[in-house]
C-alpha cells in the first residue's frame, strides 16, 4: 500500500469512530468559520471604502482581539461550571449578532464596540472546544479529531472567502439600476456572512438538548506542578499572536495595495491557501505518529518563518503569492497538532483554564502589534 493510501485509510477509520456530538460539533465549526471567511476578506475593505483610515482597521481589529482576550478567563470557568456545550451555543449567538451589528453602522463607536462583542462570542466558542473534543474522543481518533476539527473550519474558510471575492463582485455586475455600489456590495456579501455564523447554533442547539458528559473539573485539586504546565503554552500562544499580528490582519490590503488585486483575486489567494493548509493537517497525524505531536508542529513553525519575511520584501504577484501560501500552511498545520498535545498532557481539571489561557495570551499579543501595525 502506498504511503497515501495508508494515510487515507488511517484518517478514514478514525472518522468512522467520531461521536455523533463531534460530528454535530464539526457541522456548526463549519457554518461558524463559512461566515468569518467572508469577513476575513472583505471586512477591513469595506471599512477603507467607508471612509475610514488603516489607523481604524488596525484599531477595530485589535478590539476583537481585545474582546477574546478579555472574555478568555471568563469563559473558561463558564465552560468547567455551565457546561463546554452551552458556551458553544452562547458564543455563537454573540459572535453572529455582533457581526451583524458592526456592517449595519459606519459608526465609529458602532463597528469598534462590535467588533468587541465578536471577540467575546469568539472567546466563548474558542475556549470550550478544545475540551470539548478532548472529552468526546477517545486516543486512538483523537488528533484525528483535531485535524478534522480544523480542516473543517479551513474548509468553510476556503467557501467563505471565495463568497466574500465572488458576491461583491456578482452584485457589482448588474444593471446599473441594481448595482448597490462597491460599499453596498461588501456590505451584503458581509450580512450574508453573518447570517452563516448565526446558523451555526442550530446544529449545537440540538447537540444542547442531547445532553453532555460533565466537566472534569474537579475530580482533583491543581497542584502548583500543573499550573507550572500552562506557562509554555501561554508563552507560545502570546509570541505567535504578536508575530501574526503585525502581518496577518493586513494581508488583504497588502495585496489591494502593493499588487492592485481585486477583492475575487484575494478571495482566490485565502481560498487556496486554505485549501493546501486543510490537506496538510489531514496529513499531519501521520506525520506526528512517526515524529511526535510536538517536534512536528515546532519544525512546521519554525520552517514558516522565512516565507513570511519573503512577504515584505516581495514586489512579484506569483511570488509573493507562493510564499503567502506556504507560509500560511506550515503555520497553521500545526495548530491541530499542537492543540492535541496541550490536551493530552494536561489533566482535566486544566484543560479549560489552559484554552482561555492559550486564547487569551494570543489575542493580547494580536492586539497589541495589530495597534503598532
Amino acid at each position: 500500500m502506498t504511503a497515501p493510501l495508508s494515510v487515507w485509510h488511517d484518517f478514514r477509520d478514525a472518522a468512522r469512530a467520531f461521536t455523533q456530538p463531534a460530528r454535530r460539533f464539526l457541522l456548526a465549526e463549519f457554518l461558524a468559520w463559512l461566515g468569518h471567511g467572508v469577513f476575513q476578506v472583505l471586512f477591513n475593505l469595506y471599512l477603507v471604502e467607508g471612509g475610514f483610515k488603516e489607523s481604524f482597521v488596525g484599531h477595530a481589529v485589535s478590539l476583537n482581539a481585545l474582546g477574546v482576550a478579555i472574555a478568555a478567563l471568563p469563559a473558561g470557568l463558564l465552560a468547567d461550571r455551565w457546561g463546554r456545550t452551552r458556551s458553544l451555543v452562547l458564543g455563537v449567538a454573540i459572535d453572529g449578532s455582533a457581526q451583524l451589528l458592526r456592517v449595519s453602522s459606519l459608526h465609529g463607536s458602532v463597528v469598534l464596540g462590535a467588533s468587541f462583542g465578536a471577540g467575546v462570542g469568539q472567546a466563548l466558542l474558542a475556549i470550550a472546544a478544545a475540551p470539548f473534543i478532548t472529552e468526546h474522543s477517545s486516543p486512538r481518533e483523537r488528533t484525528h479529531l483535531f485535524s478534522a476539527f480544523f480542516a473543517a473550519a479551513l474548509a468553510a474558510g476556503v467557501v467563505g472567502s471565495m463568497l466574500g471575492g465572488w458576491i461583491p463582485t456578482a452584485l457589482r455586475s448588474l444593471p446599473a439600476i441594481l448595482d448597490p455600489g462597491a460599499l453596498g456590495a461588501y456590505r451584503i456579501a458581509l450580512i450574508v456572512g453573518g447570517l452563516f455564523v448565526m446558523s451555526a447554533a442550530l446544529p449545537l442547539a440540538g447537540l444542547a438538548r442531547a445532553g453532555e458528559k460533565p466537566a472534569t473539573t474537579h475530580e482533583r485539586r491543581t497542584t502548583r506542578a500543573d499550573l507550572r504546565l500552562l506557562a509554555p503554552t501561554g508563552l507560545n500562544a502570546f509570541l505567535v499572536g504578536a508575530g501574526a499580528g503585525l502581518v496577518i490582519p493586513f494581508m488583504s490590503l497588502y495585496f489591494a495595495r502593493r499588487f492592485a488585486c481585486s477583492s475575487a483575486q484575494i478571495g482566490m489567494f485565502f481560498s487556496a491557501a486554505q485549501i493546501v493548509t486543510a490537506f496538510a493537517s489531514l496529513l499531519a497525524p501521520a506525520v506526528a505518529r512517526r515524529f511526535g505531536k510536538l517536534r512536528t508542529a515546532v519544525a512546521s513553525q519554525l520552517l514558516s518563518l522565512p516565507f513570511l519575511v519573503t512577504l515584505g520584501a516581495e514586489s512579484h504577484l506569483p511570488i509573493a503569492v507562493g510564499a503567502f501560501m506556504v507560509r500560511a500552511t506550515l503555520m497553521q498545520a500545526s495548530t491541530p497538532l499542537m492543540n492535541a498535545f496541550v490536551m493530552e498532557v494536561l489533566p482535566p481539571a486544566l484543560r479549560a483554564r489552559s484554552s482561555s489561557l492559550t486564547n487569551m495570551a494570543w489575542n493580547i499579543g494580536w492586539a497589541v502589534t495589530a495597534t503598532f501595525a
